[in-house]
């Protein structure tokens, strides 16, 4: 017989080693919280513990993807302007060496159920190992947008006798594409990233893809000793001023609409953005781009024309960057680029858009009939994102509910952190709240410590509970649709509207309004518990 499972006893649980389970660890120690962090893998890190794929990199430049703390970004140098996941790896390795967050993480444990305990007051953790469980006053879920894989439901996957993976599950000894013949199905960031790579060593690569991705250019460089040193001085600075900006990047727009200025003006504005790379182009244009179709239709023509540029095949050309673009530009998240565009034009690369109709055991027949084998098959279709993760860990809350029943409609939140029914529990980096739609560190330094605050305001008024009233989360529900609903994302399908997953409601996933608006919320909620059911 088994013997039960041992417990312990926290103030605070945390679910995930990313920027946000790391940060509020911090935070909550400092604050003199018994705080302990459950991490399913054997580092920190999030989504790059893990992320070890071919061209795997991050699209927020130096020095904006990191924490704003001097104690970590003085004693740290970057070498790139979009750091490689090996960078990140050995970043997380610093943060958890300045910080000396491991003693207080629990490695290799994935957690497979947590339940309100009505009568203590408390969050009880149950693991995959089961002979430990966790008891805590507050728990937070910090698992972020991209936890649960997304593998299309394919006939005859099984078939196939080569090498298939997903991006998300790359052998940490790597895969030599050299002299193979690559099939990769999806044209998302990663999709992007990995056909930057394969199309340089493989015999042949061939891209499966519903649409194109209007990519834009990353201006990726290494960045020497000399550089960092140089501009060390602005980094606090350029921290503070993040915080105030929409999306958490120190990018200025320009206030205006699309044809508020002349053609000349409008290119010459366009033109320099383009030049700068990364985000520059797609926020520091004009106030309409997502909001109304000329002004998209004119700044697509914009992309367009900069892109086929870069491609001399015709028919390519007309895939890549077609006359008539099949969505919106910059309603689905833009992915950056180094030379995609320059390897998909590669005669050894082939651009298919024909729907797969099934495996074989040596490769992929199309809906056109088309025939093709592969050696590797790498799917790059993402992830059931921003709420895949949180609706299959077992969460129950009062009276038994569990979160994947209750958002099975369609997710309900208050403030993107908060769950009615889910009493002391804080959703950190998850839907309905900006999230996805920043610069990831920037927004959670602001939200985690919005966190500690409110648990510190029920600490020192020794509340034993809060949880959002049902018409608060409503509200709030509403409040990030009618933003989304007033933009051309909403008319999109993309991971946003959760499109990407078969079943899943078609809702606008995050809060568009940006962070400062998001935080006055915050901020204000916190002043009287307005909305918030309290019991002491």
């Amino acid at each position: 017989m088994s013997s039960a499972p041992n417990v312990l006893d926290y103030d605070v649980v945390i679910v995930g080693g990313g920027f946000s389970g790391c940060y509020l660890l911090k935070l909550l120690r400092d604050q003199g919280f018994a705080t302990v962090l459950i991490e399913a893998n054997s580092r920190l890190g999030g989504v790059w513990s893990w992320s070890c794929y071919p061209g795997a990199r991050v699209d927020s430049e130096l020095p904006y993807y990191g924490y704003s703390d001097p104690a970590i970004w003085s004693t740290w140098q970057w070498t790139e302007r979009f750091c490689s996941y090996r960078e990140l790896r050995g970043y997380f390795n610093h943060v958890d060496k300045v910080w000396r967050l491991s003693p207080d993480v629990v490695y290799n444990t994935k957690v497979t159920r947590s339940q309100w305990q009505e009568d203590s007051g408390t969050w009880l953790i149950s693991t995959a190992e089961g002979q430990q469980q966790y008891r805590c006053t507050w728990f937070v879920p910090a698992t972020g947008t991209s936890f649960k894989t997304n593998v299309p439901d394919l006939r005859g996957k099984e078939l196939y006798q080569g090498s298939m993976l997903h991006s998300s599950k790359w052998p940490e000894s790597g895969l030599d594409f050299t002299g193979k013949r690559v099939a990769i199905i999806g044209a998302g960031s990663t999709g992007v990233q990995i056909m930057q790579e394969a199309a340089k060593k493989s015999s042949r690569v061939v891209q499966y893809s519903k649409t194109p991705n209007f990519a834009l250019p990353m201006r990726q460089r290494q960045i020497s000793e000399e550089e960092i040193y140089h501009t060390k001085s602005h980094v606090p600075h350029l921290f503070k001023a993040c915080r105030n900006t929409r999306i958490g990047l120190a990018v200025t727009n320009t206030g205006k609409k699309t044809f508020d200025v002349s053609d000349e003006e409008r290119e010459r504005i366009w033109e320099e953005n383009w030049k700068r790379g990364g985000f520059n182009w797609s926020q520091g244009g004009f106030t309409d781009t997502v909001f109304e179709k000329e002004a998209n239709l004119a700044a697509y023509n914009f992309w367009r024309k900069k892109t086929r540029a870069r491609i001399t095949d015709p028919a390519k050309a007309d895939v890549l960057a077609p006359k008539e673009p099949p969505y919106w530009i910059l309603t689905k998240r833009p992915s950056l680029e180094q030379d995609y565009f320059e390897m998909c034009d590669r005669p050894n690369v082939e651009l298919m858009n024909s729907p797969i109709e099934e495996f074989t055991e040596k490769g992929i027949i199309t809906r056109d009939g088309q025939v093709r084998e592969f050696d590797i098959i790498v799917f790059c279709t993402g992830y059931d994102a921003v709420t895949g993760g949180l609706r299959t860990m077992g969460i129950k809350g009062r009276d038994g509910i569990d979160l994947n029943d209750k958002w099975r409609d369609g997710v309900r939140t208050h403030l993107g952190m908060l769950v009615t029914g889910f009493p002391n529990m804080f959703v950190a980096y998850g839907p309905q709240a900006p999230t996805s739609l920043t610069n990831g560190p920037t927004f959670i330094e602001i939200q985690s410590e919005w966190i500690a605050e409110t648990l510190s305001t029920q600490r020192e008024q020794k509340l034993r509970s809060i949880e959002p009233k049902p018409e608060a989360e409503e509200a709030w529900r509403e409040a990030c649709s009618k933003i989304a609903e007033a933009t051309l994302l909403s008319q999109t399908n993309s991971w946003y509207m959760g499109s990407n997953i078969p079943g899943k409601p078609r809702e606008f996933l995050m809060y568009l309004g940006g962070i400062p608006a998001w935080h006055e919320a915050c901020k204000e909620a916190l002043k009287d518990w307005d909305g918030f059911d309290v019991r002491t």
